[in-house]
């Protein structure tokens, strides 16, 4: 009779154990939902002095509490947990099934921000001010000398107002910005994490059934390897809510070049001189950022451009010649020279006297030259003409006197 009753009760046991893991398999979680048939056949045999373990009838519609867990077992045995937000010791965990209060869908919502500044310890700071100043927080920060990195989470309602004012801090270099959609990735988390805490149930009630250590130490083992695939899976559902319930901005800051602004030195040679004068014009700059843009005025009507000019003042007069530069972020300096240009002078006194007397004998030379050019040829023609008469007139007189 004893060993009838121990097949009975035994077989009793196997079918109970395998309609309690196909229902747990039936949950979509097959990793999680093997360990109760593998201890099936432990629990074929508990007991003490030949008598089968466990004397507890689960039956439909059985309700049992452990701890505080309750456990409401369905005429096929699936199990609808009711399980308050804690671990199996009471302890509150702060995860429970169901969907996030982001107001409204489940999305996940992320920018990459990159800005320079003039100080990135300060924009720093005043990211994460602004970050706690709408509800938010900071999850990372770090700080150099010459660049920062700061990781905020801020209400999803807040998102885009707050980057509009963390762009705002300084000159953005880059922005990249993504939304996620984890409603599929939330629904298997949760439903993972039901059919983990059906198997926890089950368990909770096997080690209560239990009578022997070495079947207490098979189900305290496999309770606690499904004991951390719950904590695990409650701590993926409690990141996703979070992920979905505060949005993530990553802002880089990198320190903006210190620019000086442009200086300019103006040279200038001859300063003085006779006109017309000549005059070089060197306009060096330094600083600021190039290329430079440099504007001449003379002050007599004319103008330039370039940094060496040449520039001839043909009346005499003091001039500001003045030189305007233009950087390429629209800085500007100036500088300014006087050049003073006097007329040719006038001859006078001694040296005048023998300037006159110079001119007056280089004025009868030429008229000379120019008389003899006329008056030669004119004389030479005459003495052509008048010598051969003169000297036939002589040959008859003397001709008459000898007759």
């Amino acid at each position: 009779m004893g060993i009838a009753a121990l097949i009975v009760v035994g077989g009793f046991g196997l079918a109970l154990l395998s309609n309690l893991s196909a229902g747990v398999a039936g949950t979509g979680s097959a990793p999680y939902g093997t360990g109760l048939r593998d201890l099936a056949g432990s629990f074929g045999s508990l007991g003490t002095n030949g008598q089968s373990g466990g004397g507890t009838d689960i039956s439909p519609g059985y309700t049992e509490v452990v701890g505080q867990t309750t456990v409401t077992m369905s005429s096929t045995e699936t199990a609808t947990t009711t399980i308050p937000e804690g671990d199996l010791t009471g302890n509150s965990t702060g995860v429970s099934q169901g969907s996030p209060s982001s107001g409204g869908g489940l999305i996940e919502f992320s920018s990459d921000l990159a800005i320079r500044g003039t100080a990135p310890q300060q924009l720093a700071s005043a990211v994460s001010a602004l970050a706690y100043s709408v509800g938010g927080y900071v999850a990372y920060q770090s700080t150099y000398s010459n660049s920062a990195y700061v990781v905020i989470r801020v209400p999803s309602d807040t998102y885009q107002a707050t980057l509009g004012k963390v762009e705002a801090m300084g000159t953005v270099e880059s922005l990249t910005s993504n939304s996620n959609d984890v409603r599929v990735q939330y629904t298997d988390l949760n439903a993972t994490l039901a059919s983990l805490r059906t198997e926890q149930s089950a368990l909770l009630r096997l080690l209560n059934q239990s009578s022997t250590i070495n079947s207490t130490l098979a189900v305290e083992t496999q309770l606690q390897q499904v004991n951390e695939q719950v904590n695990s899976v409650e701590s993926q559902i409690l990141q996703t809510k979070t992920l979905i319930s505060y949005a993530t901005i990553n802002v880089t800051i990198d320190q903006t070049a210190q620019q000086t602004l442009p200086t300019m030195t103006l040279s200038a040679s001859p300063r003085t001189g006779v006109a017309p004068l000549s005059v070089t014009f060197n306009a060096l700059v330094k600083g600021g950022a190039q290329p430079y843009v440099i504007n001449y005025n003379f002050g007599d009507g004319f103008a330039a451009q370039g940094q060496i000019v040449i520039h001839t003042f043909y009346s005499a007069g003091n001039y500001n010649v003045t030189v305007g530069v233009t950087d390429q972020e629209g800085n500007t300096t100036g500088a300014w020279t006087m050049i003073h240009v006097t007329a040719a002078p006038a001859a006078g006194g001694l040296g005048a006297f023998f300037g006159n007397v110079g001119n007056l004998f280089l004025n009868v030379i030429e008229g000379i030259v120019e008389v003899a050019v006329v008056v030669l040829p004119i004389a030479a023609v005459g003495a052509a003409i008048i010598i051969p008469i003169q000297r036939h007139g002589r040959s008859q007189k003397d001709v008459r006197q000898s007759q």
